[in-house]
Parts: C-alpha cells; sequence; structure tokens
C-alpha cells in the first residue's frame, strides 16, 4: 500500500493533478504580465496550425504509453492468475504420486503459495522478487525430476505434472520481469517535455475573454495530467493503491487446505 507521498497514492496524485493544472493557470498569468500579446494576434493562424501539429503528435505519443501501461497491468492480472492455477493444477494431480512423494510435492506447493503471499508480494512494490520463492521452483522441479513413471498411472500423471511445473517456471519470470521493469527514465522525460510544450503553446493565443483563455488553459492542462497519471498507476502492476492482488495464491491455500481435508476423510 502506497503512503500519502507515494506517487502511486490516490491522495498525493491527486494534489499533484491540482498543483499541474493551479500552475499551468499561473503560467498565463505571468505571460500576459510579461508580454504584449496584442501583436501575436496576425500570427494567430500559423501558431494554431503549429499547435495542431505538436499538439496531435503529444496526444499520439501520450495515448499509446497510456494504452502500453494499461497492457501491462492487464498482463501482470492474467499472469498471476495462471500461475496460481498452474501451482494449484500441480498440487492437485501430485496427489497421484506415491503417498511419500506427493506429500513432500504438496508441501512445498503449499510453501510457495504462502512464501508468494506473505514475503514476496509486499517486496514487489519495491521491485525486487524474493530469491526464497524462485528456489522453492527449483525444489518442485527437483521433486518432478526425482519421480519415476514406472506404473501406467503415473506414466499418464507425469507429463501433465511436468507441463504445469514449466507452466507455473514460465508465468513466475513474466510476473516478476514486470514487477522489476517500470517505464524507463527517457520515456518520462519526453512525456514530461511534452506536457510542458504542449500547455505553453495556449499561452500564445490571445483570446478576448481572458477567462475563457485561462478555463481552456486549465482543461489542456487536467487533461494531460490525468492522462500522465493513468502512466503512473498502470505502468507498476504490483505497486501503488491500484495494484494487483495476491488473492488467486490466497485461492490456492484455501483450495490446499480443503483437497488436504477431503483426502483425510477418503479412506
Amino acid at each position: 500500500m502506497a503512503t500519502f507521498f507515494d506517487v502511486e497514492s490516490y491522495a498525493f496524485g491527486s494534489l499533484l493533478i491540482i498543483l499541474f493544472v493551479a500552475a499551468s493557470v499561473l503560467g498565463v498569468f505571468l505571460f500576459r504580465t510579461r508580454f504584449k500579446l496584442d501583436r501575436f494576434k496576425q500570427f494567430h493562424d500559423v501558431s494554431g496550425n503549429i499547435f495542431g501539429v505538436a499538439g496531435t503528435l503529444y496526444a499520439v505519443l501520450l495515448g499509446l504509453v497510456v494504452v502500453d501501461a494499461m497492457e501491462t497491468f492487464s498482463t501482470a492480472r492474467v499472469t498471476v492468475e495462471k500461475e496460481s492455477n498452474a501451482l494449484a493444477n500441480m498440487y492437485i494431480l501430485a496427489s497421484r504420486l506415491p503417498a511419500e512423494k506427493a506429500q513432500a510435492f504438496q508441501s512445498l506447493c503449499v510453501a510457495y503459495a504462502r512464501e508468494v503471499v506473505e514475503r514476496e508480494w509486499p517486496i514487489m512494490d519495491d521491485g525486487h522478487s524474493d530469491p526464497d520463492a524462485r528456489n522453492l521452483t527449483y525444489s518442485l522441479f527437483k521433486q518432478i525430476a526425482d519421480v519415476e513413471p514406472a506404473s501406467e498411472n503415473l506414466k499418464a500423471v507425469y507429463p501433465l505434472l511436468l507441463e504445469q511445473g514449466m507452466q507455473l517456471r514460465e508465468q513466475r519470470r513474466m510476473r516478476t520481469a514486470i514487477a522489476t521493469h517500470s517505464l524507463p527514465a527517457i520515456e518520462w522525460v519526453v512525456l514530461c517535455i511534452g506536457a510542458l510544450v504542449t500547455v505553453t503553446f495556449t499561452y500564445f493565443f490571445r483570446l478576448d475573454s481572458f477567462k475563457v483563455q485561462l478555463t481552456l488553459t486549465g482543461l489542456v492542462a487536467l487533461l494531460i495530467a490525468l492522462n500522465l497519471y493513468l502512466v503512473v498507476l498502470f505502468s507498476n502492476p504490483f505497486s501503488g493503491d491500484l495494484h494487483v492482488e495476491p488473492e488467486p495464491f490466497q485461492t490456492d491455500l484455501s483450495i490446499f487446505e480443503r483437497f488436504g481435508a477431503v483426502e483425510k476423510l477418503i479412506p
């Protein structure tokens, strides 16, 4: 969970949006005080055309980044679902192994789910992954490698167990990659400079109504700030107030508990 002074918190993010809009509107006052804008009227046609091109380029760039950030968030959510599903499938398939092997394998599945929920999820907020959780996946694969599919039952179960193990590893790598890699700094530099340039362009138009110009500048700044904040929220799916929850792994733990209870009732 983000703290108040974290840009990914709703409260602090809202404050930054308000400050950006206020600063943009204040810029109109300062610009009119410093420059005599009557002479800019004769350049409105040219300025309008340039502003249209610059604004369109920035809008396309910002729109693509927002869409990419939303897709990253959606991918993170689906990845967590697939990883947890693979873990649950491995736990259930392991019940067909010899009793001693099944118990050891299922214990590792439970340990992995708990490690992810209790230790790895909090540190993903800071862009890190848990090496202990990663080591548990190695242990799971070692258990699979030690299985000797001699009986027909094991011959049917073994490839399914191996497939789910590979799915677990693949989805885990994708999840940790998303958690540890955020939007490159150069993209933020370009987006922020583009926002300043776009807002500054609105200062070069002299409208007869000063209030209308203030309103239009404020609306442009608000629209840009809201889209930039969407990038902030969605580009880091495992941190901030808007984040992917570990609920699928918590569901796995509930499934393991119920499945274990049922197994004890079956003679």
